[in-house]
């Protein structure tokens, strides 16, 4: 039986601070979700490869690091710069009516 995925709203635009996330728990997930400096929005799973939370990590561009590992991740596909088959699971972002919605399967 396939997996129904869920739109969930995960609070308003207004609230998120351009260059620094938010970490949010959804479903038994924490969720990191990111504010770019260009006002868009990324969500991804709130732990790097070696099991650190990344919502805290300096950001620079599309790229997050994780303070306590130093993995670099880029937000747009969850890949590792320095780790080819490496990833941190993301999530579809959607903003409507200012609010964010993140959609889990």
């Amino acid at each position: 039986m396939p997996v129904q995925a869920v739109k969930i709203n995960v609070g308003r635009t207004r609230d998120h601070v351009p260059g620094f996330g938010r970490a949010i728990d959804l479903l038994q997930l924490s969720i990191a979700i990111f504010c770019l400096p260009d006002g868009t929005f990324r969500a991804l799973h709130n732990r790097c490869p070696k099991g650190g939370p990344i919502v805290n990590g300096e950001m620079s561009g599309r790229f997050i690091t994780c303070l306590d590992h130093q993995c670099c991740i880029d937000l747009f596909t969850g890949s590792l710069q320095s780790a080819l088959n490496s990833k941190v699971e993301t999530f579809p972002v959607e903003v409507e009516g200012g609010f964010i919605y993140v959609t889990l399967e």
